[in-house]
């Protein structure tokens, strides 16, 4: 008998130390966040090219040219940073926009941070799938698809913006789309009116063939092939001694930050100098001049040899 009442009450405080735990995990039940679909106006407009003062070209380049929108990506990331939506909007190629409204609905939640993407013109170089969240987005990379004449192909100008914050319905956002490369031109002169000289060849080295979709500071790029155009030699592309005098070669590439110095950006112009004998002009062997780029003018101190996106560089470089 007393066997037994020994079992039976060792049972009872296991059960009631069962119980007693139990109760301590108990969580209270957390309150589902109110999540609706919004109409979100957007307005979308081309940012303001960067230009360096120093450097700035008499010939700017003709926005309209240049920077129109003609197809349009729309990612939408909730406040876990996870892709929740893609949209995309086509304007008609015979109309680009310098500006572009688009009205889209969006399933949002309510007082969250979340996040619109833009990206323009990427149209047949988008990647199959878009990153399923916002960080993978933000270390992901666009190829840049550069003609042979050293522009981005159809002239069609890789752009990106987006917005972060909360979201409601009827809101208004302003989004800058800035370029997604930066633009090269190279304005070449001679500094002795009575010379004459015909340039045949532009290349330009450690061109970058990709760039970030957003802003990044990686110092990393994908090099791909020079960008190397060579000129017929007539005087088409002739400078001085009663031609013009100078003329302007306009080029993109992919930003290069910080680069290591065999890595840094140069462009090399191969041009022949003339002399004037017996009323006409005759050439000699052909010469080259090579000219390291960056942010700065050349023999800046401690000099930055970065090239940044939508930034828009001038070289004014004198054959002598």
């Amino acid at each position: 008998m007393k066997k037994f009442k020994y079992i039976f009450l060792l049972s009872c405080f296991c059960l009631a130390a069962c119980t007693q735990d139990d109760e301590w995990q108990q969580v209270d039940p957390q309150p589902e966040e109110e999540s609706m679909d919004a109409t979100i106006h957007l307005n979308l407009q081309c940012a303001e090219i960067v230009v360096d003062p120093s450097t700035r070209s008499t010939t700017p380049q003709d926005p309209q040219t240049d920077n129109p929108m003609y197809h349009l990506y729309l990612l939408h990331y909730n406040k876990e940073g996870q892709l929740i939506k893609t949209d995309t909007q086509e304007n008609d190629l015979g109309d680009p926009q310098l500006t572009c409204k688009w009205n889209p609905t969006l399933r949002v939640t309510a007082d969250a941070v979340e996040t619109i993407c833009l990206i323009a013109n990427l149209k047949g170089a988008a990647p199959a799938a878009w990153p399923e969240t916002l960080a993978q987005l933000k270390e992901s990379c666009a190829t840049l698809k550069i003609g042979s004449n050293g522009l981005i192909e159809e002239k069609k100008m890789y752009m990106f913006g987006y917005y972060e914050g909360t979201l409601n319905n009827g809101q208004y956002i302003n989004i800058m789309m800035g370029r997604m490369v930066a633009t090269l031109k190279f304005v070449i002169g001679t500094n002795n009116t009575d010379n004459r000289y015909r340039i045949t060849k532009i290349e330009i080295q450690n061109t970058s063939r990709e760039t970030f979709y957003f802003p990044h500071d990686s110092k990393e790029s994908n090099f791909g092939d020079n960008i190397a155009e060579t000129f017929a030699e007539n005087d088409v592309n002739a400078i001085g001694k009663d031609l013009s005098s100078e003329r302007s070669y306009y080029y993109q590439t992919g930003e290069n930050i910080n680069p290591a110095n065999s890595k840094r950006t140069t462009v090399v112009i191969t041009a022949k100098k003339g002399t004037y004998s017996r009323k006409s002009w005759s050439y000699g062997s052909a010469q080259t001049y090579t000219v390291v780029l960056g942010a700065d003018a050349p023999g800046t101190s401690n000099r930055n040899y970065s090239l940044y996106r939508n930034n828009n560089y001038t070289f004014n470089i004198q054959l002598n």
